[in-house]
């Protein structure tokens, strides 16, 4: 794992994730459309393969730094996401 990112799981089917380099944040995450259902407010989603079972959201931003531009916030969603993704394969 990159060492500007720390990811823990939070319960409730729902994991953490954090980055320590600005712009730094916490934010919960979960996937699949099933995790995705019960998510009030701002999310970020990625679709993974399309058929829901792989989808990825990140919800609950806690900025601890202005939060960036639109692009800016989207390459440092797909970076979150990579980290998910590497921190699951890890565990399969």
């Amino acid at each position: 794992m990159k060492a500007d990112w720390t990811l823990a799981e939070a319960g409730a089917g729902r994991g953490a994730v954090i980055h320590h380099a600005p712009p730094r944040f916490e934010a919960f995450w979960t996937s699949g459309d099933a995790g995705a259902a019960g998510i009030d407010g701002p999310r970020w989603s990625d679709a993974g393969s399309g058929g829901g079972a792989d989808s990825l959201h990140i919800f609950g931003f806690q900025w601890r730094d202005p939060c960036p531009d639109a692009p800016a916030f989207e390459r440092l969603m797909r970076e979150a996401a990579a980290v998910i993704d590497a921190w699951i394969a890890s565990r399969l």
